[in-house]
């Protein structure tokens, strides 16, 4: 019990300047005061608690979590102190980070998984939080889907105008959930678009050529991402190629020749011959894809005469350079040597003569540019494996998922 002195005029003076400034009370009460505040914030109401708190970006109870990203825990007003996280009673790994206030586990979330989150954090005061005690599971997939190969292969060497091509082991429906995961990275600045080709494809090619010398690495971030119905991606996909010497090749059906061109400059060219009538060779952006050091060509295989009917022909050719899917090569055909350069006489692919087309084989990369001048027969995105080129650039970005109209 607390007992108020008597009133003793001059003892009697205002305290603070603060809230109550001008009251006046006894010096006697004043040290009761200061002895009543000395207990509200000491020994009646126990030690300050931490500043401290911890989340983590899964919250608790979260049940069909997609695996894709990384569960990450962050102290706020401190630094963690401590992690647990468990699955099936083995730790996961994680590591810290930002000095200690965040932390992040460094291997994948599994599928169909329940995991068990412990974790507390210290203030500048070494007061220890609150601790953290969280429960999540994670999706179970209908269905995996991977990166079934890309082209160009890992560490391949291309020429200027070869596009990125990503196959998918399974159709993709929701393709901008994928596109948003991939990524083409090269070395240089270079402006660039994907395109979806078919469901199970996507490309991606520069605004122009690509740039000599230019490294770029490939991306597919897939894991655990829901390719739509429930298909998720299985696992992730890396690969890395360079861009070769700038070599470019020009077909003229009109003047029946073919130039080779290498960093701008002429090096060959070589008298040709070119489709006859019926089956001219396609005008425009074709690109060199494959090489054959002999190749068997026959041409019910891509629409021309069936066997039985004139201008059927089923032959092995030495040296051939495919350059679209419809049928078209650059290759060595001896028995047109006394048309090249005078006149059209093939069904529609490039013939040379062995020495020239021996030449050219040796010479050409994967991705090298060959455009046909001169033909009235356009080559179209339905004709050709590599069809990029032949899409203007403004209508090619519209392909891709994630095209938003400026």
């Amino acid at each position: 019990m607390f007992a108020l002195p008597p009133d003793s005029g001059s003892d009697v003076e205002p305290i603070g300047t603060g809230l109550g400034a001008g009251m006046r009370f006894a010096r006697g009460w004043q040290i009761i005061i200061g002895g009543v505040l000395a207990c509200t914030l000491t020994s009646c109401f126990g030690p300050k608690p931490s500043e401290a708190t911890v989340t983590t970006s899964i919250p608790d109870r979260a049940a069909h979590v997609a695996p894709s990203e990384p569960l990450v825990i962050n102290a706020h007003q401190g630094t963690l102190t401590s992690v647990t996280v468990t699955a099936g009673g083995a730790t996961v790994p994680g590591q810290l980070e930002d000095g200690g206030r965040r932390w992040r586990t460094t291997a994948p979330l599994g599928f169909a998984t329940t995991y068990h989150v412990r974790a507390q954090a210290q203030d500048v005061d070494r007061t220890l939080s609150a601790p953290l005690n969280s429960t999540f599971s994670t999706a179970t997939p209908v269905d995996t889907v991977t990166v079934d190969r890309t082209r160009p292969s890992d560490g391949d060497t291309v020429g200027v105008a070869m596009p990125v091509s990503i196959y998918f082991s399974k159709p993709v429906t929701d393709r901008a959930a994928v596109e948003r995961r991939l990524s083409i990275e090269p070395s240089v600045p270079t402006e660039g678009s994907f395109h979806w080709m078919a469901d199970d494809q996507v490309n991606w090619r520069p605004k122009d050529f690509w740039k000599p010398g230019t490294s770029v690495r490939v991306r597919a971030r897939l894991y655990g991402v829901d390719t739509g119905g429930g298909i998720m991606g299985a696992a992730d996909h890396e690969s890395n190629f360079v861009i070769g010497r700038d070599q470019r090749a020009v077909g003229d059906v009109n003047d029946h020749t073919f130039t080779v061109f290498q960093d701008g400059q002429q090096v060959q060219q070589f008298p040709a011959s070119y489709g006859r009538s019926a089956y001219p060779t396609q005008f425009g952006m074709h690109v060199a894809f494959e090489k054959h050091t002999s190749t068997r060509m026959r041409s019910d295989t891509w629409g021309g005469p069936q066997k039985g009917e004139p201008g059927y022909y089923d032959e092995v050719l030495p040296h051939a350079v495919r350059i679209s899917n419809n049928g078209e090569f650059v290759h060595v055909n001896a028995a047109t040597v006394g048309s090249q350069g005078v006149a059209n006489v093939s069904h529609g692919c490039i013939n040379l003569s062995p020495d020239d087309g021996k030449w050219y084989f040796d010479f050409v990369q994967m991705g090298d540019p060959v455009e046909i001048i001169g033909s009235d027969r356009p080559l179209t995105p339905a004709d050709g494996d590599i069809p990029d080129w032949t899409i203007p650039y403004n209508e090619y970005v519209q392909g891709s998922a994630l095209y938003k109209p400026r």
